[in-house]
């Protein structure tokens, strides 16, 4: 039978991982409500942006915005939204082994990747990154994070190094952060509806590169929600994997307490019959 004072130590650690949890999982909760306060401004601007978008694609023939037939293996980069920190269970390694598990014979495949927990897995995988950073802290900071997601894609457009982009990150409003995958280049025009009265909108630079525009501020907010998203997806994961671990805990200290009980019970009557065997 363990000594009292082993026991007694085993449980003031308990308790005090206890308390690490607690406050891990408030904090978790705190970053994914943030997170859901944040949504409903981003899908509000992307909608404005795609109101822009159908008054300036009136004054062109579809024909202007058809994509151009691609011939011979294309390259796709892929944007994947992981997990930033640990403690969330297998919430990160569900979206990197839904990834990997996304490749198309027909097209190269390139990374880009957020998150450092997201980054150490590829890399445990023998998977490298073109380009890579680590999740914003706060949802505040998700703005500048996508920003600079669309700085390095867009030069690779641009530079034809890419042909296609896609966006994969988990999506807090299913059960299960279910894995959603979005393209974001070649622009689908057919997502926005033309107006069907059209007023010819007054502009002042030609209509196809302010479409273009559009389009680029158009993605630019689809990566914010992606983003937001997936942060609020991470919080969730660790604030169920906290909740987990709490029950956990609990059920040592009840055995610990039991064992305590029980050990100081024995100690009691080996001392009361040394007591009573004594001269």
């Amino acid at each position: 039978m363990p000594h009292l004072e082993d026991i007694k130590n085993r449980i003031a650690n308990i308790d005090q991982i206890e308390g690490v949890i607690v406050a891990m999982r408030a904090m978790a909760a705190a970053h994914a409500q943030e997170a859901r306060k944040h949504l409903q401004a981003i899908r509000e601007h992307e909608e404005t942006v795609a109101r822009s978008m159908a008054e300036a694609m009136s004054l062109v023939p579809s024909s202007a915005l058809a994509p151009e037939q691609e011939t011979g293996r294309v390259t796709h980069l892929r944007i994947v939204v992981g997990a930033a920190q640990g403690f969330s269970g297998l919430h990160n390694e569900r979206i990197v082994t839904g990834a990997l598990a996304l490749e198309g014979e027909a097209e190269a495949r390139q990374y880009l990747l957020i998150g450092q927990r997201c980054i150490s897995e590829f890399m445990a995988r023998g998977e490298e990154a073109v380009w890579s950073a680590n999740m914003a802290a706060h949802a505040a900071d998700v703005p500048g994070l996508a920003s600079r997601i669309v700085d390095a894609l867009f030069d690779r457009l641009e530079s034809g190094e890419v042909q296609h982009v896609s966006i994969v990150y988990s999506d807090p409003a299913t059960l299960e952060n279910d894995l959603t995958v979005r393209q974001l280049m070649p622009f689908d025009f057919s997502r926005i509806a033309r107006p069907p009265s059209p007023v010819a909108p007054l502009i002042m630079i030609p209509a196809v590169e302010l479409i273009a525009q559009l389009v680029e501020e158009y993605v630019f907010t689809e990566i914010c929600e992606a983003l937001m998203l997936g942060f609020a997806a991470e919080n969730d994961a660790r604030m169920n994997a906290m909740t987990r671990a709490r029950t956990n805990v609990k059920d040592i200290a009840q055995e610990l307490q039991r064992k305590f009980h029980q050990a100081r019970q024995e100690a009691t009557t080996t001392e009361i019959i040394e007591l009573s065997g004594a001269s």
